[in-house]
């Protein structure tokens, strides 16, 4: 009678804790504002009071709005070797909190979660894939899984991204008292967000977060939204003990357990690199031919298994197969200088354009890619060791201005990646422009690139032609039926330039005014670009990248057209940079015409977002700054 009675008890309690109580009628009006879908109760448990074990147990409802809410959906659970899936259910409500499907383990997909490059990859994922019929709809999803590396705590984040909002997310940490995790918090003010302490609990609530409106030149994501990160200064990854207090602790740690004894390579190779860099006099001279000898022998394959994705594979292997992964290609370089004394750092760091931190004050594992870093002077030259093209000590927008972390043999230590001034980031156009009576426009153009512009520009080379040609399309799009008669490229890895060479035939570039025609001498820069509008903005102002446009052109009309009275030479300057254009009337028929534009890297508040609008503007319009010619 007992077991009866006990077995009643727990399918009365699973069909309570499975029963909608959600009804998407019930939720505040401000939640839905901006919002294509809505957390309406998020609850997470982490267990790591065993240094060992990590494991996770979460709850997920969400109301679904509109198709684009679909993205905002949780239906998978990645796992691999190290990690294990317990449990995991899901289920579909109506928008009135009534049942529509249950999905059970046997219901989602098993499946290799590749990426798409990753020559090895040991990670797999378990996926629902569903397709809703109707909207709004409500979706709740239920796991739990085991780990036995604790090197990443899952973050609290109870805003996912843009346009979603959260009525209530709860996150509650379990820990060993004497192996209290640390806790980064970030941008919680403003939010109704309570974080409690325990001797053995964390535990972390929020409600009623409205959603944020994406607006264009806002800062990245992560830097404007609530979150807390946790990690332990004791941890296991992948079988691996570790402790790491500060970073000089982490860095000999990652280097004792995760780089060292990788570097061998065959006495061959040794000789040939000795031999390579025989005639070289300086380090920087022998660096440059040893990265060189890399790019012309390995070629980059993502690989993604071995102590948690984090430990390269050995150099001698890269030297044998002739590919790697950044991990990979980054220690055979490293190794490949260590043959002639020349001292390198392996550095990880996040890339990207965001230009994110490794965080100077929580020291954890972070980032997602591997550069070298060549010490030089109170100077460090970078590396990119996965690319076949971009030149020695270029990193480009994919690793600018950004606190990394480099592994020394004295330990790990943070540094900041080279920041570009916006005059470095120059393109420098030319032109020869030749006009006749028809409207028909001749032009020799030449463009130098340097800096991000070069990052922007060096791909050409490899283009196709019919790639080019609609590369060159897009880029002068305001101009109609043009074609390009010649093109060459010169791409001086030395100097870090970028030139482009090219021969212009443009028919019917005039505009009929009458007996007269009307002619922008703006022929190849004519910037179109108008941020929109956005009312009651939120977002501070961040411009991300600074550069310097200046365009000369020497326009020559023939067959009788002359030009007529010249406008006034225009210039803008202000916090956001400056903008100038002069109209030079060297005769009738030649006239010089100069632009300089200058837009600086910066973060301003939300204010000066309409000032800046208004400056492109201004910009947009005297671009399209028009003379008028007449017949001699």
């Amino acid at each position: 009678m007992r077991y009866i009675t006990t077995l009643l008890f727990l399918f009365l309690y699973t069909s309570v804790y499975t029963q909608s109580t959600y009804s998407i009628a019930t939720i505040p009006n401000d939640l839905k504002q901006n919002a294509n879908s809505i957390l309406l109760d998020e609850q997470i448990v982490v267990d790591v009071s065993q240094v060992e074990k990590l494991n996770i147990s979460a709850k997920s409802v969400r109301a679904v709005l509109n198709k684009k809410g679909d993205n905002d959906v949780s239906s998978a659970i990645a796992y691999d070797n190290d990690t294990r899936v317990v449990s995991i259910e899901a289920f579909v409500y109506d928008a009135f909190g009534n049942e529509i499907k249950h999905f059970k383990k046997r219901d989602f997909n098993d499946v290799s979660k590749g990426d798409g490059i990753s020559l090895f990859n040991d990670d797999r994922a378990l996926y629902l894939n569903y397709t809703p019929s109707s909207y709004p709809y409500i979706f709740e999803f239920i796991y739990e899984t085991e780990s036995k590396s604790t090197a990443f705590l899952p973050s609290w984040m109870p805003i996912g991204y843009y346009w979603r909002s959260t009525a209530s997310s709860s996150y509650t940490l379990k820990f060993d008292p004497n192996n209290k995790p640390r806790m980064r918090q970030m941008n919680l003010d403003g939010y109704d967000m309570t974080i409690s302490e325990g001797p053995n609990l964390i535990t972390c609530r929020a409600s009623n977060i409205k959603a944020i409106r994406y607006e264009a030149h806002s800062l990245p994501f992560q830097s404007i939204a609530p979150y807390v990160n946790f990690k332990l200064d004791n941890f296991h990854l992948m079988g691996v003990r570790g402790y790491a207090e500060n970073w000089n602790d982490f860095g000999n740690w990652y280097r004792q357990n995760l780089l060292d004894g990788l570097s061998s390579l065959s006495p061959a190779t040794v000789q040939e690199i000795k031999d390579l860099v025989a005639n070289e006099t300086t380090d920087l001279a022998r660096a440059k031919k040893i990265y060189q000898y890399v790019q012309n022998k390995v070629r980059y394959i993502s690989i993604q298994i071995g102590v948690g994705g984090w430990k390269p594979m050995l150099a001698s292997d890269v030297d044998k197969l002739g590919y790697g992964d950044c991990k990979a290609l980054t220690n055979y370089t490293k190794a490949l200088l260590d043959i002639v004394g020349i001292p390198s750092y392996y550095t990880i760091l996040y890339a990207g354009d965001d230009e994110i931190d490794i965080s100077n004050d929580f020291v954890a594992i972070q980032g997602n890619h591997v550069i070298l870093g060549i010490p030089n002077d109170e100077k460090i030259v970078w590396l990119e060791c996965t690319s076949q093209v971009t030149p020695f000590g270029f990193g480009g927008n994919f690793s600018d201005d950004r606190d990394v972390l480099i592994v020394t043999p004295e330990g790990g230590k943070i540094v900041h990646t080279k920041v570009y001034d916006p005059t470095d980031n120059l393109q420098e156009n030319k032109a020869d422009i030749r006009m006749d009576a028809s409207g028909t426009m001749v032009a020799q153009f030449q463009a130098t690139s340097r800096g991000l512009q070069f990052d922007d520009k060096y791909f050409l080379e490899i283009k196709k032609k019919e790639e080019l040609e609609a590369y060159y399309k897009e880029r002068w799009g305001y101009i109609n039926g043009f074609t390009i008669d010649e093109m060459t490229f010169l791409n001086d890895k030395d100097e870090i330039v970028f030139t482009e060479k090219l021969r212009l035939h443009i028919p019917n570039y005039l505009s009929k005014a009458g007996t007269d025609y009307l002619f922008c001498p703006n022929v190849f820069k004519q910037s179109q670009y108008i941020p929109q509008r956005i009312s009651e903005r939120q977002q501070k102002l961040h411009l991300s990248e600074g550069f310097e446009d200046i365009d000369i052109l020497s326009i020559t009309l023939t067959e009788g057209l002359v030009f007529n009275e010249m406008p006034s030479d225009e210039q803008i300057e202000n916090k956001f940079g400056h903008y100038s254009i002069i109209f030079e009337k060297l005769s009738e028929n030649q006239l010089k015409y100069t632009r300089k534009l200058l837009i600086k890297k910066g973060t301003f508040p939300p204010s000066e977002y309409k000032n800046y609008r208004n400056f492109r503007k201004q910009i947009a319009k005297l671009d399209k700054t028009k003379l008028l010619l007449t017949q001699n």
